[in-house]
């Protein structure tokens, strides 16, 4: 009790370090099941996070390529603006024959055409134009053949419908008719070219066949389309067209005029220029030293002498009447797989100049 008392500052110490040491390790016992609770949340925190990271990976950088996206769309639109502009020009409805068509009778048809054998060929005549077979009407030029009488035997493509008219169906007869007024129309094209000075001699016209009667009494007016396939836009299934092709003989400039003609719906597939080797004309050669013409002997001098300057132009035209853009079936088969946000639809149809399908598309 003694060593107690002269030690009691130490047994303090002691035992108070002692209740310190129990309730520590009271408070130990308690708190080692939270903890152990704490860590087993923390590791489903980690282990969701990662999850979350996980599920998240594909979605990175999304909001740049949203972005991306609509400027994508934003280009389209443009893209697609200029082409329904483009095509639309190519078509040019407002003076395309087979849209400005009007409904006519088989007899009335038959009735133009032949009216229209005879006005072309008096319009050749008092033009300039010589046609094949026809007798000489005048003299010749250093260019080309003397002009020459109406040719009653050409047909301008449609010979085989002089003084015979089958018995075309009413849709068949209304294409061949569109064919009629295109083919006066490009007669037309080659009565421009010629000029007082110098006669164009025209060689055919070939047209496409309109159906099976057409295809049937065509006779030497077919155009063969098998050779010229890779030529023509139709083929492809880009547009609808009627396909012709004329030659004529005749200088450069006749062939520039015609081509400066040939505006949309006319579209040239394709152009041959060719020396013209039937030659029946007299050909322009001067007396050197003929003092009347001008012209220095050959002793003075030495100048050359043009015999012939003739080309065989050949043409290939395609007349479109119709566009393959059928915006509504076209947009209706890419939204049957995909769903589109209403808003950049609704955008993309105002900007691209199909605002009239949006309340089609968008329902």
């Amino acid at each position: 009790m003694k060593f107690i008392k002269s030690n009691l500052l130490l047994f303090s110490v002691l035992l108070t370090a002692l209740v310190v040491f129990s309730v520590l390790l009271t408070f130990s016992l308690m708190t080692s099941g939270k903890i152990e609770d704490l860590k087993s949340e923390i590791s489903d925190a980690e282990s969701r996070i990662k999850s979350q990271r996980s599920e998240k990976m594909p979605f990175e950088g999304l909001d740049y390529e949203l972005d991306m996206a609509r400027k994508d769309l934003v280009r389209l639109a443009a893209l697609e603006r200029a082409q329904n502009r483009l095509w639309g020009q190519v078509l040019a409805s407002e003076n395309n024959l087979s849209k400005t068509w009007k409904k006519k009778s088989p007899e009335s048809i038959n009735s133009s055409l032949i009216r229209q054998y005879t006005q072309l060929r008096e319009l050749c005549r008092s033009k300039n134009v010589v046609l094949p077979g026809g007798s000489q009407g005048g003299p010749a030029t250093p260019f080309l053949d003397a002009p020459s009488q109406p040719a009653e035997e050409f047909g301008f493509g449609l010979k085989s419908y002089d003084g015979n008219w089958p018995n075309f169906s009413s849709e068949e007869a209304q294409l061949l008719g569109v064919q009629i007024e295109i083919i006066k129309q490009l007669v037309g094209f080659v009565l421009e070219s010629a000029t007082k000075d110098y006669p164009l001699r025209l060689a055919y016209i070939h047209r496409e066949p309109v159906g099976e009667t057409d295809e049937g009494n065509i006779g030497d007016d077919l155009l063969e389309l098998d050779d010229r396939e890779a030529s023509l836009l139709k083929t492809h299934g880009i547009l609808d067209s009627m396909c012709f092709e004329i030659q004529f003989v005749g200088i450069t400039s006749h062939a520039r005029t015609f081509l400066n003609s040939l505006r949309p719906p006319y579209l040239l597939r394709k152009f041959v220029v060719e020396r013209d080797t039937d030659d029946s004309s007299t050909a322009f050669s001067p007396d050197p030293g003929d003092p009347a013409l001008g012209i220095a002997s050959p002793e003075s001098s030495e100048l050359p002498i043009v015999q012939d300057v003739r080309s065989k132009f050949t043409f290939l035209i395609e007349y479109v009447t119709g566009v393959d853009r059928d915006a509504e079936a076209f947009f209706t088969g890419i939204l049957e797989n995909v769903e589109a946000d209403d808003q950049s639809l609704r955008d993309f149809l105002e900007a691209s100049g199909h605002g009239a399908l949006t309340e089609t598309l968008i329902e």
